[in-house]
């Protein structure tokens, strides 16, 4: 497991955990508790206290895992220009060769249908994604750190062949 997934899935399991435990302690007071008479007043008060823990939680599990989100970055110019067709059921690279650690500019179309043009690195870890859609030409800007075998995916149902739309391109040095 990268150190992304391992980050998202401990913030996640603390925000699990806080969470049973808040609503075990409520369900228990709620049923062992006495029965005291109900002070709206008060009721109204631990409304906006709960509503203001969810908001800070999930401001900070958004800052906990939005840095480590595989986003591609943009770059100013100087990119390496790939051209990638998507048709029913392939990806069509030209023959061009894509250097490590040069920014590239996926340029994507369609020639059919919508199609989603998401990559993985060689141990095919997911890297990027972006919708394709006919008519249309889809930019995504990504450098490429590692020279290798890169793997890419349609993950936009297109067909009865949408399983086996799957082809590769070479980094290299």
């Amino acid at each position: 497991m990268g150190r992304t997934a391992i980050i998202i899935a401990v913030s996640y399991g603390i925000l699990g955990g806080v969470a049973v435990v808040v609503i075990g302690g409520l369900v228990w007071s709620s049923t062992v508790g006495r029965r005291l008479p109900i002070d709206a007043r008060k009721l109204a008060q631990r409304e906006k206290t709960w509503f203001g823990i969810v908001v800070v939680s999930l401001v900070g599990l958004l800052f906990a895992t939005i840095f480590f989100t595989p986003y591609g970055r943009s770059d100013a110019g100087g990119a390496q220009v790939v051209k990638v067709t998507g048709q029913q059921f392939a990806w069509l690279f030209p023959r061009t060769r894509i250097r490590a650690g040069r920014p590239v500019a996926f340029e994507l179309t369609s020639t059919d249908v919508n199609h989603d043009f998401a990559v993985f690195n060689p141990q095919h870890t997911f890297l990027f994604q972006i919708q394709v859609i006919p008519g249309k030409t889809s930019v995504y800007r990504y450098t490429f750190e590692k020279p290798g075998r890169y793997t890419a995916e349609c993950w936009e149902y297109c067909g009865l062949g949408h399983d086996q739309m799957t082809s590769s391109f070479t980094v290299t040095r």
